[in-house]
């Protein structure tokens, strides 16, 4: 009874009138005195019942966590108790206090529970409940973003991943920064996502590489290309040690190769800030793709069969060959597409001979292009009712044209981002490294300020920078200043399949990507 006490004894009565200070005092002595008690006060029955039936998992929910945590591990391979321990685990990830839930990261019950569910989970719905209740905005990079996105995948359930691709990457976990004298983790805006918080396992550069990449992957089987684009490029443009190029960028460029056939008719070209070491590297492993987007460019549809043909064995060990097959349907479709700029109409049987099938054939795919969205035009039926005769017209669809939503849009996502970029500033200032340069800045007296290059290493290569040496991904924010202190090396080289998170779900993920 005396540890069931403790268990329900916190939030106390008046928690409403508590001070953040307070707050966080009363917490942390409530966990100190959790940590002393035995495992069995988190796995007997008291009074015939399940302790986790005493408990409310949305007031009492670090006891409820420790409690289903420990009976997890005692569970093994019982069915029946796993299977009941997981409804229990999808109703704490939709009611748990966030707030609370902040302080039980270093004894990681927050990992081994996302861990247990993604496993065990058919529908990812309540991971990813849980993980935007806890951190709203997904912006942090941690392990469960990727292994959520990896389940998704195994699954055959890409869309399962959106609620969390669909928000935006803006730091990385940072080694902890002594905090401000008047700021607690119970702080609205408070950091409590850190590479030792226990919310995340140590972050290495291939993960978020592998991240980018199978969202793009997922991004293109549904047809969000832009989104798609943006993903491969993050791939693509993280910097690389000695300029070498990672075996998952060449990944993503093989996908990012035909996306831009299906999204607007030719490639897209590569972003201005492209490393060209890296991208020669990396076209020299993807001569296949490039001479399959070069005779799909020139529309030449004899010649694309023949690319397609002779590497199907590529497509098919790549897990593209879906993706090379429906650039095959979009280049018959942007054939069409092309007439269209220079004709307001034409007959069927003309754009039949255009493209080289027979009128009914070329008639029925068009009919379809038009019901789907994917072309503006109109077909007039002849009067002979004969496909021959049957006329296209084209659409003029640059009248009523508006940028008004998708300028919002960019306007908003920018605003959102713009409180990240000052909380990382304000990380990056309370950080050993600029308080080291601050001080020597002093030193230099008030001219140091031109020189600011040679006082601090701003380099990213041999160790300095984001996939540098031995450096890690410690940034204060995405892509920005390195703190350090993470994990192995760089891309060192065209690795080869990456190690899993030892999460259990790999499998079978090979053969999905790129075959969506």
């Amino acid at each position: 009874m005396a540890d069931l006490q403790l268990l329900l004894s916190f939030p106390p009565d008046d928690v409403a009138k508590l001070s953040n200070k307070k707050y966080d005092e009363v917490l942390r002595g409530y966990i100190q005195r959790l940590d002393k008690l035995p495992i069995s006060a988190f796995t007997k029955q008291v009074h015939n019942q399940n302790v986790l039936e005493l408990l409310d998992p949305a007031r009492n929910s670090i006891a409820y966590a420790h409690c289903l945590n420990e009976q997890v591990k005692q569970a093994g391979k019982d069915r029946n108790k796993l299977a009941a321990l997981l409804d229990m685990t999808t109703i704490f990830f939709a009611t748990f206090d966030p707030v609370q839930i902040r302080y039980v990261g270093t004894a990681e019950v927050w990992l081994d529970l996302t861990t247990f569910a993604i496993t065990n989970l058919s529908d990812l719905t309540p991971v990813t409940t849980a993980l935007l209740r806890l951190d709203p905005s997904a912006g942090t990079f941690t392990t469960v973003h990727l292994r959520i996105v990896r389940r998704a995948l195994s699954l055959g359930t890409p869309s399962a991943a959106l609620p969390i691709l669909d928000k935006n990457i803006h730091s990385l976990p940072t080694a902890p920064i002594k905090q401000h004298a008047d700021e607690y983790l119970c702080d609205e805006d408070a950091v409590f996502i850190t590479s030792k918080s226990g919310f995340t396992n140590k972050i290495i550069p291939e993960y978020l590489l592998e991240y980018y990449l199978l969202g793009g992957t997922i991004y293109t089987a549904l047809r969000q290309y832009s989104r798609a684009r943006l993903f491969l490029e993050y791939c693509l443009l993280t910097p690389t040690t000695q300029h070498s190029a990672s075996a998952l960028q060449v990944e993503a460029y093989k996908q990012f190769a035909l996306l831009g056939l299906l999204a607007q008719g030719k490639g897209y070209p590569l972003p201005r800030t492209h490393d060209s070491s890296v991208t020669k590297n990396i076209r020299a492993c993807c001569k296949a793709y490039d001479a399959l987007a070069e005779s799909f460019e020139h529309r030449d549809l004899q010649k694309f069969r023949a690319e397609m043909e002779t590497g199907m064995a590529v497509w098919h060990e790549d897990g593209n060959l879906r993706l090379v097959r429906e650039c095959e349907q979009a280049l018959l479709k942007w054939q069409v597409l092309d007439l269209g700029k220079r004709f307001a109409a034409l007959p069927i049987s003309r754009v039949a001979a255009h493209v080289g099938f027979g009128d009914q054939e070329v008639l029925g795919w068009t009919l379809e292009l038009i019901r789907s969205g994917q072309m503006s035009a109109s077909i007039t039926p002849a009067d002979s009712g004969e496909a021959v005769d049957a006329v296209l017209r084209f659409h003029d669809t640059t009248a009523g044209k508006v940028g008004g939503e998708d300028l919002a849009a960019q306007t908003a996502r920018i605003e959102e981002l713009v409180k990240y970029i000052r909380a990382a500033d304000v990380r990056l200032q309370l950080s050993k490294e600029y308080v080291d340069y601050a001080k020597r800045q002093k030193k230099l007296g008030p001219d140091a300020g031109d020189v600011i290059g040679d006082q601090m290493d701003l380099s990213w290569e041999g160790g300095g920078g984001i996939m540098g040496g031995n450096s890690g991904m410690g940034s204060t924010g995405f892509m920005g200043p390195i703190s350090g202190g993470g994990g192995g090396g760089g891309m060192m080289g065209m690795t080869g399949r990456i190690e899993g998170l030892d999460d259990g779900d790999d499998g079978g993920e090979e053969d999905i990507m790129g075959n969506y």
